[in-house]
């Protein structure tokens, strides 16, 4: 009896045990069912293990190795996989396995930036509609949960969906769109990594280290621990209850109707997703290394009050961004700013100073793209609803410069000026079959040596613009597009819109400013 006893007790510690080992060998969060996994290149993927364990990784009838390090943590490299799905995944460690039945391989793009970004599906134009039509399966998509520091409440899970009705009304526009366009062309799997949170700076989705290495934008975080130091961690608290208290008052009273009282102002501090390097460690960090196409980014509003610092700060972003994803050359598009009128509480044209920022970047930055979109904005709401043009312009840079398409994909980009008499002759890139405009050319103004800029009238000549005005008999400059809300109306025979741009480097309102005061 008491062998049989034993035996018995024996048996149920093993089966305890191997539930306990079974626990041991996990996968990153990103690994599960539906995930895309990028074709045609080195693919990392990577998990626990108990220490020092062979790991191998099969899939297309392939196996891949590798060996977890003293703490446990392992990474597989694959390689060459083929476009399609769904493929069966196998993980294995001594005694252990996991499988997956449902893995695609095609293309993977990460989503970032604020509201713009974030803007969902089903509030944009004609979103119901596409939502209900919303059926291909070969469109999928992770949601990165929102939060907001280490510690702070979960508000999702990490799980892949397709991009059908069921799922798809909560998901970026913008990155929709894109995803769409791309896997009607290319006929693959399309897969998108959704990562953004409005209102957010730049700053915010890289390191500290990475901040600290130049000094132009170094400030940004110097600023941020000074002004918290002094604060001290216990008064910062006291003002975090306080708003929260705000800002429930604040909320109860929109729901009661009330239209003109104002949202509190959260302090800034260790629990401010704002802060310098917050969303970088508790959002993008959940999705280093995994294997990328390449990114699309719709982003700026925040960081227009230093547009200047801009031209440094987002060059910065991007080179992390190419570091931590393993990709020197990670093809990195985005969306230059549109018209809006509210930009700037004082009135200041900051945002043209902000989107020849983008400009630059897109010039001096390799493997970048920038989707003009200066005609789609709202000249009230800094949220614009049409997101479909915005979504294939991307899409269109992604097959022209990543895909090798021979297609058009830009609006024209000024290239030289010279002046003659009282006129100004512009001459321009990316003008295709040529220049046009509907009805009269608007947007442009022109100065003289006194360097007062006024309303000018344009012509289009051939592949050039001729710009004058009355008065101006000798001038020194022209600037197009050039505020915060333009009519602004250049486009090429591809129908692309012509990006804002100004032929003088005279100095610029945000030239000095390196960090936002708390």
């Amino acid at each position: 009896m008491r062998s049989i006893f034993r035996t018995q007790l024996i048996i149920v510690g093993l089966f305890i045990f191997s539930i306990v080992n079974a626990q041991n060998l996990k996968l990153g969060e990103l690994f599960n069912e539906g995930a895309v996994l990028q074709r045609n290149a080195k693919v990392s993927v990577w998990g626990t293990a108990d220490p020092s364990t062979g790991v191998s990784v099969s899939i297309q009838g392939k196996q891949f190795q590798s060996k977890s390090d003293k703490t446990g943590k392992w990474t597989v490299d694959l390689s060459a996989l083929k476009e399609g799905g769904p493929y069966q995944m196998s993980v294995t460690s001594t005694n252990e396995s996991i499988k997956l039945k449902e893995i695609y391989v095609g293309e993977v793009w990460l989503a970032g930036g604020q509201s713009n970004m974030a803007f969902m599906l089903e509030n944009s134009d004609n979103g119901k509609e596409e939502i209900a039509q919303a059926a291909n399966p070969n469109i999928r998509f992770i949601m990165v949960p929102y939060k907001a520091y280490e510690g702070d409440k979960n508000r999702g899970d990490m799980n892949w969906r397709t991009a059908t009705t069921e799922n798809v009304k909560n998901m970026s526009a913008v990155a929709y769109y894109f995803a769409k366009d791309l896997q009607a062309k290319l006929k693959v799997p399309v897969g998108v990594i959704c990562c953004y949170k409005g209102g957010s700076g730049a700053e915010t989705w890289m390191s500290r280290e990475s901040l600290l290495k130049n000094p132009l934008i170094a400030p940004i975080v110097e600023n941020y621990e000074s002004n918290y130091a002094k604060l001290g961690r216990e008064k910062y608290l006291e003002l975090l209850t306080n708003y929260e208290n705000a800002l429930k008052v604040f909320r109860d009273s929109v729901k009661a109707g009330n239209k003109t009282m104002k949202s509190p102002k959260e302090p800034m501090g260790e629990q401010n997703y704002n802060r310098p390097y917050g969303l970088y460690n508790t959002m993008l960090k959940r999705v280093i290394p995994y294997s990328l196409k390449g990114a699309i980014w719709y982003q700026g509003e925040h960081n227009s009050p230093r547009a200047v610092q801009y031209r440094t700060l987002f060059p910065a972003m991007i080179e992390q961004w190419r570091t931590d994803f393993n990709n020197p050359n990670l093809p990195f598009l985005f969306v230059q700013l549109p018209g809006y009128a509210n930009a700037d509480g004082a009135n200041r044209p900051i945002w043209p100073e902000q989107r020849e920022s983008q400009l630059l970047t897109w010039k001096n930055v390799k493997n970048t793209g920038m989707a003009v979109t200066i005609e789609l904005g709202n000249k009230t709401n800094i949220h614009p609803t049409n997101k479909e043009p915005v979504g294939k312009r991307l899409a269109a840079i992604a097959f022209n410069t990543v895909y090798g398409f021979d297609i058009p994909y830009s609006g024209p980009v000024y290239k030289s000026v010279e002046f003659k008499g009282n006129q100004a002759v512009l001459s321009f890139d990316f003008v295709y079959g040529g220049l046009k405009v509907d009805g009269e050319l608007q947007g442009f103004t022109i100065c003289g040596a006194d360097k007062n800029f006024v309303s000018a009238k344009a012509q289009i000549k051939g592949n050039q613009i001729v710009v004058y005005a009355e008065g101006v008999t000798n001038p020194v400059a022209v600037r197009y597009g050039w505020a915060n809300w333009t009519e602004a109306n250049l486009r090429n025979t591809a129908d692309f819109p012509a990006s804002p741009f100004r032929t003088d480097d005279f100095p610029l309102l945000t030239e000095g400013v390196k960090s936002t005061k708390f």
